[in-house]
C-alpha cells in the first residue's frame, strides 16, 4: 500500500510537472505571410525576403500570460526603436531561438530557452515548453529577429543595441492576441506562427544605420571647417 501511495504521488508529481508548462511550436511556416523580410535603407519599405542561408539570421521567442505589448506598441517595428523586448523585459519570458533555414525568409527552432538566458535541447517533438503557464492556458507571444553578426544570443543583441545599434539588422513582430497552447495531450500544440487568429505573421528586420568610416568622418569634419571659414569671410 505505501508502495502505491508513494507511486501515486510520483506520477501525480510529474503530471503536475507537465502541466505547469504547456507547449508551443516555433517556425515559420511554408506560408508566405509567416516569412521575414528585410529592407535595404535605414527606415525604409521591406524589399525582399531574409536570404535564404541557414542561421544568417536568428529569432527569439518570447511569451507572456499577461502582456499584451512590449514597451508601448503592439504593434511590428525594426531598426532603431524603443520597444524591444530585450529593453522591455518585465513580464515577458524566453521560450527558446530559432535559426534561419537554406529557405528564403523561413526559420526553425533550434533551441529551448530558459528563464537565465541559457538553451537546453527541444522536446522530442520539436515543441517548446512556456515556462510557468500550463497547458489549456492562454499566453501572448511575440518574436524578435537580428542578423547573425550581432551574435546568437540575448545577450549579445542587448550589447549591440544598447552601445549604439549599427550596421545590421533588427525586426520585432507584432504581439499575437491570446493563444491557448497544448498540454501534450489533451489540448492540441499550436505553432506561434501561421494565418489563424492570434498566430503571428511575418515581420520585417530593418536596417541600422552603419558607423562612419574615419576618413568619412574626417571629410565631414573638414567640410564643417570649411563651411565656417566661408561664413566668416561673408
Amino acid at each position: 500500500m505505501k508502495k502505491t501511495l508513494i507511486t501515486l504521488a510520483i506520477v501525480g508529481t510529474m503530471v503536475s510537472s507537465a502541466l505547469s508548462q504547456g507547449l508551443v511550436f516555433f517556425s515559420g511556416g511554408g506560408s508566405a505571410s509567416t516569412r521575414i523580410s528585410t529592407n535595404t535603407v535605414v527606415a525604409g519599405a521591406a524589399t525582399g525576403l531574409t536570404a535564404g542561408t541557414a542561421n544568417l539570421f536568428y529569432y527569439a521567442l518570447f511569451a507572456s500570460a499577461a502582456n499584451t505589448q512590449v514597451g508601448s506598441t503592439s504593434s511590428a517595428i525594426n531598426g532603431i526603436n524603443s520597444n524591444y523586448v530585450f529593453n522591455n523585459s518585465a513580464g515577458w519570458t524566453l521560450v527558446g531561438m530559432a535559426g534561419s533555414l537554406a529557405n528564403a525568409g523561413r526559420f526553425g527552432a533550434l533551441t529551448q530557452g530558459t528563464t537565465d538566458g541559457n538553451q537546453t535541447a527541444l522536446n522530442g517533438d520539436g515543441s517548446l515548453a512556456v515556462s510557468g503557464i500550463a497547458g489549456g492556458g492562454n499566453a501572448h507571444f511575440v518574436i524578435l529577429g537580428w542578423s547573425a553578426s550581432i551574435g546568437s544570443t540575448l545577450a549579445a543583441v542587448t550589447a549591440w543595441y544598447n552601445a549604439g545599434a549599427n550596421n545590421a539588422f533588427i525586426g520585432q513582430s507584432a504581439v499575437s492576441t491570446a493563444l491557448t497552447i497544448g498540454d501534450g495531450g489533451l489540448v492540441s500544440t499550436p505553432n506561434v506562427t501561421g494565418t489563424g487568429a492570434g498566430q503571428l505573421g511575418g515581420f520585417t528586420l530593418g536596417l541600422t544605420p552603419p558607423v562612419p568610416e574615419p576618413g568619412t568622418l574626417a571629410l565631414a569634419a573638414l567640410g564643417g571647417a570649411s563651411l565656417l571659414l566661408f561664413r566668416r569671410k561673408k
